[in-house]
Parts: structure tokens; sequence; C-alpha cells
């Protein structure tokens, strides 16, 4: 899998991309860190239809990024990005 690296709101994302996407496999992954630690989260999407392109997959897995970044700043996942 590619790795890019990405930063949002002072997090580091680490995107994970597959070479080619099938259906029923696995099509990318984010690790989520915060800029004092290098503890945090790790998830792979279940999407019910994967991307097309690597462009799409990275474009949705900053996005899914984002979203719990945005929902936990707000106080919403009760996830704890810092110490998870």
């Amino acid at each position: 899998m590619q790795g890019i690296s990405r930063m949002y709101k002072g997090y580091h994302l680490s995107l994970f991309l597959p070479e080619r996407t099938e259906p029923g496999k696995t099509n990318g992954r984010v690790h989520i860190t915060s800029g004092e630690a290098d503890i945090g989260i790790r998830f792979t999407p279940d999407w019910p239809q994967p991307p097309t392109t690597p462009q799409q997959a990275e474009e949705w897995l900053f996005a899914y990024a984002a979203g719990i970044i945005d929902c936990e700043l707000a106080g919403g996942l009760g996830i704890d990005l810092r110490h998870e």
C-alpha cells in the first residue's frame, strides 16, 4: 500500500492506499496521531462500494479522518485521540 501523509487541524494523518481497489478487499486505512505523541487511532473503512481510483480512495480516506477529528473536537465520539 502506498502511504501519504497529510495534516488536519494539528493531527497527522497517514493514509495508506491500495494499488488497486476491489470489492470485498481492504481498500486502504488511516492512522491518526496527535502532534504530541505516537499514540493515535487506526481504522479501515468498510465501503459498500469501493473507490474506483487511488485518488478517490485518498479523498475518501481524508474525508473520513477529517470527520472523525471534527466530531472528536466537538465532543461527539468519545474517542480521545491523544490516548487511544
